[in-house]
Protein backbone atom coordinates (compact mmCIF):
# COMPACT_ATOMS: atom_id res chain seq x y z
CA UNK A 1 0.00 0.00 0.00
CA UNK A 2 0.86 3.36 -0.71
CA UNK A 3 1.07 5.56 3.03
CA UNK A 4 1.62 9.07 3.50
CA UNK A 5 2.09 10.59 7.32
CA UNK A 6 0.93 14.29 6.93
CA UNK A 7 1.80 15.88 10.45
CA UNK A 8 2.00 19.89 11.31
CA UNK A 9 4.92 19.59 13.73
CA UNK A 10 8.67 20.45 14.14
CA UNK A 11 10.49 17.44 13.22
CA UNK A 12 13.36 16.39 14.61
CA UNK A 13 11.57 17.36 17.82
CA UNK A 14 13.22 15.95 21.21
CA UNK A 15 9.44 15.52 22.40
CA UNK A 16 7.91 12.04 22.39
CA UNK A 17 5.38 12.55 19.67
CA UNK A 18 8.52 12.95 17.33
CA UNK A 19 9.66 9.05 18.23
CA UNK A 20 6.16 8.04 17.42
CA UNK A 21 5.95 9.10 14.21
CA UNK A 22 8.59 8.07 12.91
CA UNK A 23 8.76 4.32 14.26
CA UNK A 24 5.34 3.77 12.94
CA UNK A 25 6.36 5.09 9.64
CA UNK A 26 9.32 2.65 9.97
CA UNK A 27 6.77 0.03 10.99
CA UNK A 28 4.60 0.63 7.55
CA UNK A 29 7.64 0.46 5.89
CA UNK A 30 8.41 -2.46 7.34
CA UNK A 31 5.34 -4.53 6.43
CA UNK A 32 6.21 -3.69 2.98
CA UNK A 33 4.25 -0.54 2.16
CA UNK A 34 5.53 2.39 0.38
CA UNK A 35 5.91 5.43 2.75
CA UNK A 36 5.98 8.82 2.88
CA UNK A 37 6.57 12.02 5.96
CA UNK A 38 5.38 14.97 4.80
CA UNK A 39 6.15 17.73 7.02
CA UNK A 40 6.35 21.54 7.79
CA UNK A 41 10.18 22.69 7.22
CA UNK A 42 10.48 24.69 10.72
CA UNK A 43 13.18 26.48 12.83
CA UNK A 44 15.29 24.96 14.87
CA UNK A 45 17.00 26.72 18.07
CA UNK A 46 18.54 23.29 19.42
CA UNK A 47 22.05 22.62 17.11
CA UNK A 48 21.42 18.69 17.80
CA UNK A 49 18.26 19.30 16.11
CA UNK A 50 19.73 21.27 12.76
CA UNK A 51 19.75 17.95 10.77
CA UNK A 52 17.46 15.00 9.32
CA UNK A 53 15.57 13.45 10.65
CA UNK A 54 17.15 9.83 9.88
CA UNK A 55 20.35 11.14 11.53
CA UNK A 56 18.49 12.83 14.64
CA UNK A 57 16.09 9.32 15.16
CA UNK A 58 19.78 7.12 13.29
CA UNK A 59 16.78 5.07 11.48
CA UNK A 60 17.84 3.58 7.85
CA UNK A 61 16.44 5.78 4.93
CA UNK A 62 13.40 2.85 4.23
CA UNK A 63 10.99 5.67 3.50
CA UNK A 64 10.64 9.19 2.17
CA UNK A 65 10.77 12.18 3.93
CA UNK A 66 8.99 15.77 2.37
CA UNK A 67 10.41 18.63 4.55
CA UNK A 68 8.33 21.35 2.87
CA UNK A 69 8.83 25.09 2.87
CA UNK A 70 6.36 27.04 4.62
CA UNK A 71 5.14 29.14 7.03
CA UNK A 72 6.62 29.06 10.34
CA UNK A 73 4.25 30.50 13.12
CA UNK A 74 7.05 30.26 15.98
CA UNK A 75 8.88 32.47 14.41
CA UNK A 76 6.55 35.28 14.92
CA UNK A 77 4.93 34.31 19.02
CA UNK A 78 7.37 36.60 20.47
CA UNK A 79 6.21 39.75 18.43
CA UNK A 80 2.45 38.75 18.68
CA UNK A 81 0.21 39.22 21.71
CA UNK A 82 -1.44 36.02 22.57
CA UNK A 83 -4.60 36.53 20.81
CA UNK A 84 -3.21 37.91 18.19
CA UNK A 85 -1.01 34.62 18.15
CA UNK A 86 -3.91 31.93 18.41
CA UNK A 87 -5.96 33.80 15.17
CA UNK A 88 -2.79 33.57 13.02
CA UNK A 89 -2.02 30.08 13.95
CA UNK A 90 -5.39 29.18 13.50
CA UNK A 91 -4.65 30.83 9.69
CA UNK A 92 -1.61 28.74 9.01
CA UNK A 93 -3.19 25.58 10.08
CA UNK A 94 -5.71 26.00 7.47
CA UNK A 95 -3.45 27.40 4.93
CA UNK A 96 -1.41 23.94 5.76
CA UNK A 97 -4.64 21.49 6.26
CA UNK A 98 -4.81 22.93 2.14
CA UNK A 99 -1.25 22.73 1.01
CA UNK A 100 -0.50 19.56 2.65
CA UNK A 101 -3.85 17.14 0.97
CA UNK A 102 -3.17 19.02 -2.44
CA UNK A 103 0.77 17.79 -2.20
CA UNK A 104 0.15 14.57 -0.88
CA UNK A 105 -2.31 13.83 -4.35
CA UNK A 106 0.84 13.44 -6.39
CA UNK A 107 1.74 10.39 -4.92
CA UNK A 108 -2.16 8.95 -5.45
CA UNK A 109 -1.74 7.02 -1.53
CA UNK A 110 -4.09 4.24 -0.25
CA UNK A 111 -4.80 5.97 3.13
CA UNK A 112 -3.03 8.98 5.07
CA UNK A 113 -2.47 9.17 8.53
CA UNK A 114 -2.35 11.90 11.00
CA UNK A 115 -2.10 13.15 14.87
CA UNK A 116 -4.37 14.91 16.62
CA UNK A 117 -2.60 18.31 15.41
CA UNK A 118 -3.68 18.38 12.07
CA UNK A 119 -7.38 19.12 11.82
CA UNK A 120 -7.51 20.93 9.13
CA UNK A 121 -5.76 18.12 7.06
CA UNK A 122 -7.94 15.89 7.83
CA UNK A 123 -10.84 18.16 6.88
CA UNK A 124 -9.50 18.63 3.72
CA UNK A 125 -8.61 14.54 3.35
CA UNK A 126 -12.36 14.40 3.49
CA UNK A 127 -13.38 16.35 0.68
CA UNK A 128 -10.76 14.74 -1.25
CA UNK A 129 -11.97 11.18 -1.08
CA UNK A 130 -9.01 10.00 0.59
CA UNK A 131 -9.23 7.45 2.86
CA UNK A 132 -7.74 8.35 6.18
CA UNK A 133 -6.63 7.69 9.78
CA UNK A 134 -6.33 9.76 12.70
CA UNK A 135 -4.80 9.02 15.53
CA UNK A 136 -5.49 11.17 18.88
CA UNK A 137 -3.05 10.94 21.91
CA UNK A 138 -4.84 13.91 23.99
CA UNK A 139 -8.21 15.12 24.03
CA UNK A 140 -7.86 18.61 21.10
CA UNK A 141 -8.51 22.37 22.01
CA UNK A 142 -12.06 23.86 21.43
CA UNK A 143 -11.64 25.15 17.92
CA UNK A 144 -10.00 21.35 16.68
CA UNK A 145 -12.28 19.55 18.43
CA UNK A 146 -15.43 21.49 16.39
CA UNK A 147 -13.26 20.95 13.15
CA UNK A 148 -13.26 16.86 13.95
CA UNK A 149 -16.55 16.76 15.01
CA UNK A 150 -17.71 18.24 11.81
CA UNK A 151 -15.50 16.33 10.20
CA UNK A 152 -16.05 12.83 11.51
CA UNK A 153 -19.94 12.90 11.60
CA UNK A 154 -20.06 13.54 8.00
CA UNK A 155 -17.28 11.03 6.89
CA UNK A 156 -17.23 7.65 5.73
CA UNK A 157 -13.55 6.67 5.07
CA UNK A 158 -11.60 8.00 8.05
CA UNK A 159 -10.92 5.65 10.77
CA UNK A 160 -10.48 6.62 14.07
CA UNK A 161 -7.93 5.34 17.03
CA UNK A 162 -7.25 6.73 20.67
CA UNK A 163 -4.37 5.70 22.90
CA UNK A 164 -6.74 5.18 26.13
CA UNK A 165 -10.42 3.58 26.85
CA UNK A 166 -11.14 6.87 28.86
CA UNK A 167 -9.87 9.05 25.93
CA UNK A 168 -11.89 7.23 23.46
CA UNK A 169 -15.20 7.42 25.34
CA UNK A 170 -14.95 11.19 26.03
CA UNK A 171 -14.08 11.44 22.18
CA UNK A 172 -17.08 9.90 21.48
CA UNK A 173 -19.41 11.61 23.20
CA UNK A 174 -18.21 14.70 22.49
CA UNK A 175 -18.22 13.78 18.67
CA UNK A 176 -21.73 12.31 18.88
CA UNK A 177 -20.55 8.89 17.40
CA UNK A 178 -21.62 5.20 18.34
CA UNK A 179 -19.39 3.28 21.19
CA UNK A 180 -16.47 1.80 19.90
CA UNK A 181 -16.53 4.12 16.62
CA UNK A 182 -13.30 5.24 18.07
CA UNK A 183 -10.63 2.00 18.85
CA UNK A 184 -8.33 1.74 21.34
CA UNK A 185 -4.66 1.76 19.62
CA UNK A 186 -2.25 2.34 22.75
CA UNK A 187 1.51 3.22 22.15
CA UNK A 188 4.08 0.29 21.28
CA UNK A 189 7.83 -0.26 21.58
CA UNK A 190 10.38 -1.21 19.35
CA UNK A 191 11.78 -4.51 20.53
CA UNK A 192 15.27 -4.09 18.70
CA UNK A 193 16.27 -1.86 20.89
CA UNK A 194 15.95 -4.20 23.75
CA UNK A 195 17.49 -7.42 23.00
CA UNK A 196 18.11 -10.34 26.20
CA UNK A 197 16.87 -10.87 29.55
CA UNK A 198 18.49 -8.12 31.76
CA UNK A 199 20.18 -9.51 35.15
CA UNK A 200 18.35 -8.69 37.73
CA UNK A 201 20.93 -7.72 40.85
CA UNK A 202 20.44 -9.41 43.84
CA UNK A 203 22.23 -6.46 45.83
CA UNK A 204 23.98 -3.05 45.10
CA UNK A 205 25.92 -0.76 47.27
CA UNK A 206 23.34 2.17 45.73
CA UNK A 207 20.90 0.90 43.67
CA UNK A 208 19.89 3.10 40.75
CA UNK A 209 15.89 4.21 40.13
CA UNK A 210 15.63 5.73 37.01
CA UNK A 211 13.07 8.52 35.55
CA UNK A 212 12.87 9.16 31.78
CA UNK A 213 10.95 11.07 29.87
CA UNK A 214 9.48 15.10 29.99
CA UNK A 215 9.94 17.09 33.20
CA UNK A 216 6.95 18.19 34.36
CA UNK A 217 4.98 18.55 37.48
CA UNK A 218 2.17 16.30 36.10
CA UNK A 219 4.82 13.66 35.02
CA UNK A 220 5.93 13.22 38.60
CA UNK A 221 9.42 15.04 38.96
CA UNK A 222 8.28 17.45 41.55
CA UNK A 223 6.98 14.15 43.42
CA UNK A 224 10.33 12.85 42.74
CA UNK A 225 12.31 15.12 44.75
CA UNK A 226 10.15 14.65 47.93
CA UNK A 227 10.54 11.25 47.36
CA UNK A 228 14.70 11.60 47.03
CA UNK A 229 14.75 13.18 50.50
CA UNK A 230 13.81 9.86 52.08
CA UNK A 231 16.09 7.38 50.07
CA UNK A 232 18.92 7.57 51.37
CA UNK A 233 21.45 4.49 50.29
CA UNK A 234 19.46 5.13 46.58
CA UNK A 235 20.43 6.99 43.44
CA UNK A 236 17.77 8.96 41.04
CA UNK A 237 18.52 9.54 37.39
CA UNK A 238 16.13 11.50 35.69
CA UNK A 239 16.83 11.49 31.90
CA UNK A 240 15.27 14.00 29.90
CA UNK A 241 14.06 17.51 29.43
CA UNK A 242 15.47 20.70 27.76
CA UNK A 243 18.43 22.91 29.84
CA UNK A 244 16.15 25.44 30.89
CA UNK A 245 14.06 22.80 32.55
CA UNK A 246 16.93 20.68 34.00
CA UNK A 247 18.39 24.38 35.21
CA UNK A 248 15.10 24.85 37.20
CA UNK A 249 14.97 21.18 38.42
CA UNK A 250 18.73 21.12 38.96
CA UNK A 251 18.48 24.02 41.25
CA UNK A 252 15.27 23.24 43.03
CA UNK A 253 17.12 20.18 44.26
CA UNK A 254 19.68 22.16 45.28
CA UNK A 255 17.57 24.02 47.15
CA UNK A 256 16.46 21.12 49.07
CA UNK A 257 19.71 19.58 49.78
CA UNK A 258 19.66 16.63 47.87
CA UNK A 259 22.70 14.65 47.09
CA UNK A 260 21.39 11.73 45.61
CA UNK A 261 19.83 12.76 42.21
CA UNK A 262 21.22 13.41 38.81
CA UNK A 263 19.48 15.24 35.86
CA UNK A 264 21.10 13.76 32.75
CA UNK A 265 18.86 16.04 30.56
CA UNK A 266 18.27 15.41 26.62
CA UNK A 267 19.84 12.67 25.07
CA UNK A 268 19.08 11.10 21.50
CA UNK A 269 15.77 8.38 21.59
CA UNK A 270 18.97 5.83 20.79
CA UNK A 271 21.19 6.09 24.06
CA UNK A 272 17.58 5.72 25.95
CA UNK A 273 18.20 1.61 25.96
CA UNK A 274 21.38 2.14 27.94
CA UNK A 275 19.95 4.42 31.08
CA UNK A 276 17.18 1.88 31.28
CA UNK A 277 19.04 -1.55 31.23
CA UNK A 278 21.78 0.26 33.41
CA UNK A 279 19.25 0.58 35.93
CA UNK A 280 17.84 -1.47 39.01
CA UNK A 281 14.32 -0.47 39.17
CA UNK A 282 12.11 2.04 36.62
CA UNK A 283 9.96 4.74 37.87
CA UNK A 284 6.97 5.91 36.52
CA UNK A 285 5.58 8.75 38.45
CA UNK A 286 2.53 10.20 36.73
CA UNK A 287 0.23 12.67 38.43
CA UNK A 288 -3.20 11.97 39.33
CA UNK A 289 -4.26 15.31 39.90
CA UNK A 290 -3.81 16.12 35.63
CA UNK A 291 -6.64 14.38 34.33
CA UNK A 292 -4.49 14.13 30.95
CA UNK A 293 -1.69 12.51 32.76
CA UNK A 294 -4.42 10.33 34.72
CA UNK A 295 -6.90 9.08 31.83
CA UNK A 296 -5.27 9.91 28.59
CA UNK A 297 -1.74 9.56 28.32
CA UNK A 298 -0.03 6.57 26.79
CA UNK A 299 3.71 6.88 27.96
CA UNK A 300 5.79 5.77 25.48
CA UNK A 301 8.61 5.27 28.13
CA UNK A 302 5.81 2.57 29.84
CA UNK A 303 6.39 0.19 26.70
CA UNK A 304 10.14 0.79 26.67
CA UNK A 305 9.98 0.20 30.71
CA UNK A 306 8.64 -3.46 30.08
CA UNK A 307 10.73 -4.13 26.62
CA UNK A 308 13.44 -3.47 28.91
CA UNK A 309 12.81 -6.08 31.52
CA UNK A 310 13.95 -3.65 34.43
CA UNK A 311 11.07 -3.78 37.36
CA UNK A 312 8.47 -0.98 37.29
CA UNK A 313 7.07 1.30 40.01
CA UNK A 314 4.10 3.30 38.47
CA UNK A 315 1.32 5.31 40.06
CA UNK A 316 -1.68 3.68 40.33
CA UNK A 317 -3.93 5.88 37.68
CA UNK A 318 -5.74 4.49 35.06
CA UNK A 319 -3.46 5.31 31.91
CA UNK A 320 -0.88 2.78 33.84
CA UNK A 321 -3.25 0.22 34.91
CA UNK A 322 -5.00 0.10 31.44
CA UNK A 323 -1.53 -1.83 30.56
CA UNK A 324 -0.07 -2.74 33.63
CA UNK A 325 -0.92 -5.54 36.39
CA UNK A 326 0.51 -4.47 40.48
CA UNK A 327 2.28 -7.32 41.69
CA UNK A 328 2.25 -9.38 38.24
CA UNK A 329 4.30 -6.70 35.85
CA UNK A 330 4.60 -3.95 37.87
CA UNK A 331 4.57 -2.54 41.55
CA UNK A 332 1.76 0.45 42.23
CA UNK A 333 1.71 2.86 44.49
CA UNK A 334 -0.65 5.40 45.58
CA UNK A 335 -0.42 8.48 42.90
CA UNK A 336 1.26 12.23 44.54
CA UNK A 337 2.05 10.33 47.56
CA UNK A 338 5.90 10.51 48.26
CA UNK A 339 5.84 7.96 51.61
CA UNK A 340 3.89 5.35 49.23
CA UNK A 341 6.43 5.35 46.40
CA UNK A 342 9.52 5.38 49.05
CA UNK A 343 7.59 2.25 50.78
CA UNK A 344 7.03 0.21 47.25
CA UNK A 345 11.01 1.53 46.06
CA UNK A 346 12.03 -0.48 49.68
CA UNK A 347 9.77 -3.27 49.49
CA UNK A 348 10.83 -3.91 45.75
CA UNK A 349 14.03 -3.73 46.13
CA UNK A 350 14.24 -6.10 49.25
CA UNK A 351 12.76 -8.84 47.41
CA UNK A 352 15.03 -10.18 44.67
CA UNK A 353 12.17 -13.19 43.84
CA UNK A 354 9.67 -10.10 42.96
CA UNK A 355 11.67 -8.41 41.06
CA UNK A 356 12.51 -11.48 38.82
CA UNK A 357 8.63 -12.03 38.32
CA UNK A 358 8.10 -8.74 37.20
CA UNK A 359 10.75 -8.71 34.95
CA UNK A 360 9.50 -12.07 32.80
CA UNK A 361 6.24 -10.57 32.81
CA UNK A 362 7.47 -7.37 31.60
CA UNK A 363 9.39 -8.69 28.46
CA UNK A 364 6.38 -10.91 27.65
CA UNK A 365 3.52 -8.03 27.88
CA UNK A 366 5.98 -5.82 25.64
CA UNK A 367 5.70 -8.37 22.54
CA UNK A 368 2.26 -7.59 22.37
CA UNK A 369 2.73 -4.10 21.66
CA UNK A 370 5.36 -3.41 18.84
CA UNK A 371 4.83 -0.81 16.39
CA UNK A 372 4.04 -3.08 13.30
CA UNK A 373 1.20 -4.85 15.78
CA UNK A 374 0.33 -1.89 15.87
CA UNK A 375 0.48 -0.73 12.05
CA UNK A 376 -1.44 -4.01 11.47
CA UNK A 377 -4.80 -3.21 13.40
CA UNK A 378 -4.82 0.25 11.16
CA UNK A 379 -4.54 -1.67 7.79
CA UNK A 380 -6.82 -3.92 8.73
CA UNK A 381 -9.04 -1.24 9.92
CA UNK A 382 -8.51 0.90 6.78
CA UNK A 383 -9.09 -2.56 4.10
CA UNK A 384 -12.83 -2.42 5.37
CA UNK A 385 -13.61 0.74 4.22
CA UNK A 386 -15.66 0.56 0.71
Amino acid sequence: MKIVYITNARLPTEKAHGVQILKMIKAFSGLGNQTVLVHPKRHQREISHKTDVFDFYQMEKVFQVKSLKFIDPYIFRPFMPKFLYRFFSFIIDFIWGIFSINYTKKYSPDFLIFRDNTPFSLFFSYFSGIPSVIEFHDMPPLISKRIFKFTLKRAKKIKCFSVTKKLSLDLENYFGLDGGSIKVLQDAVDLEDYIGKPKIKSSSDMPILTYCGSLSHEKGVDLLLETATNLEGFQIIIVGGLGAEVKIYSEKAKKMNIDNIRFIGQVLPSEVPNYLNSSDILLLPSSAKSKKSREYTSAMKLFEYLASGIPIIASNIPSNTEILTGDKNCILFNPDDSDSLVREIKKLWQNYDLREKISHNSIELSKEFTWENRCKVIIDEIKQIK
